[in-house]
């Protein structure tokens, strides 16, 4: 096992986090230039088997330089995980881990979480394959979230949530609908953050890809502030759910410098995740598309609306800003994908998308 994958938090040499940043620019230039930008439009081409193995290798090469990679090595060494504040799940594995006799027992509680978030985001594109093309997506979520889609409690639960999500709208029978919803419920208890996704779901039923509907997206926003900034005197609850109280002080005694870069890195993501998301509105405007990729996109729509409204009402700075903006990665690459495939974006496009992607995920690589 490779000795970086023991330093403290916050203690990985700058040199290494250079090293990565340049091997995610290899990567970067390849995806663009032979997966993206060679392929000709509206043509679903044939995918190749060995590009998950590839791309899982390079995820988990990648997030172990990532600050966020080390926050929980410690539930491993604690003696007592019984009265543990956060998922219980999580103690399950936890003292699975501990039960090995293996010298990286942190190692493979990443394995079995963070991996499991990428297994399971890879099949919730899989159940798309008629439509888009998985292994591209899986690739897609790479490019643009190599450096935010790292955390192994969040990551797992988004992933449970999109593949219950994906599972439901895929199938027309009623009793895979049923395990799917079930499913993307039960992704509270791999996060409780995901409660939030959760509200999101009777948004499945407004059809806000058209056009007509989009001041019913605007009213909605309007409503969620009010909403928010009401309750917004008690926020335990919040508190808990997003790990506020430890991610906040963390925020708060970064450096001025700092606080501007944190600035910069979320106003980027925003414009990462929004721009596309335009893209593909303005095209949904125009022309109908399968069930199965509107739910997607309304589900997509309504978590943005409530990063929005965390945004206007806490700051950019805010964790819940932030961390529900990325509950967006999934769906949203899913939609890029299926879009690239069937000519939502010229070329002029695909490359400022693919700019913004690369600036956000270098300030985070190099500042993070």
């Amino acid at each position: 096992m490779l000795d970086f994958y023991n330093f403290d938090e916050f203690s990985i040499p700058y040199w290494i986090r250079v090293l990565y940043w340049g091997l995610y620019m290899v990567v970067f230039v390849y995806a663009v230039w032979k997966k993206v930008l060679s392929t000709p439009k509206n043509i679903l081409k044939k995918e190749v088997s060995g590009l998950f193995g590839v791309l899982f290798a390079l995820y988990a090469v990648f997030y172990c330089i990532n600050p966020d990679y080390f926050s929980y090595r410690e539930w491993l060494n604690e003696t007592d995980v019984k009265y543990w504040e956060k998922e219980n799940v999580y103690i399950h594995i936890v003292l699975f881990c501990r039960s090995l006799s293996f010298d990286y027992p942190y190692e493979v509680f990443r394995l079995i979480v963070w991996g499991g978030g990428i297994l399971m985001a890879y099949y919730t594109f899989r159940m798309y394959k008629r439509l888009m093309l998985p292994g591209l997506a899986l690739l897609l979520l790479f490019v643009f979230h190599a450096s935010t889609f790292c955390y192994s409690r969040a990551s797992l639960a988004m992933a449970v949530y999109f593949f219950g999500i994906a599972l439901a709208l895929c199938h027309r029978r009623l009793i895979p609908k049923i395990i799917g919803i079930g499913i993307a419920l039960s992704s509270f208890y791999f996060h409780h953050e995901m409660i939030i996704a959760i509200a999101v779901l009777p948004i499945l039923f407004l059809p806000l890809e058209k056009k007509k509907y989009t001041i019913l997206s605007i009213l909605l926003l309007f409503v969620a502030i009010y909403v928010v900034s009401f309750i917004s005197s008690d926020l335990s609850y919040l508190d808990l759910m997003f790990d506020n109280e430890d991610l906040s002080s963390r925020i708060e005694n970064v450096s001025e410098k700092g606080q501007g870069v944190f600035r910069l890195s979320t106003l980027v993501n925003y414009l990462k995740y929004f721009y596309p998301f335009y893209l593909i509105t303005r095209y949904l405007w125009k022309k109908e598309v399968p069930k199965p990729i509107a739910k997607m996109y309304r589900i997509t729509c309504g978590i943005l609306i409530i990063s929005v409204v965390f945004m206007i009402v806490y700051g950019l700075r805010s964790v819940y800003t932030y961390r529900v903006l990325y509950m967006a990665m999934i769906p949203l690459t899913l939609l890029i994908d299926y879009g690239y495939c069937h000519g939502y974006f010229k070329k002029k496009h695909l490359l400022l998308m693919l700019l913004l992607a690369v600036l956000a995920n270098s300030i985070r690589f190099i500042n993070a």
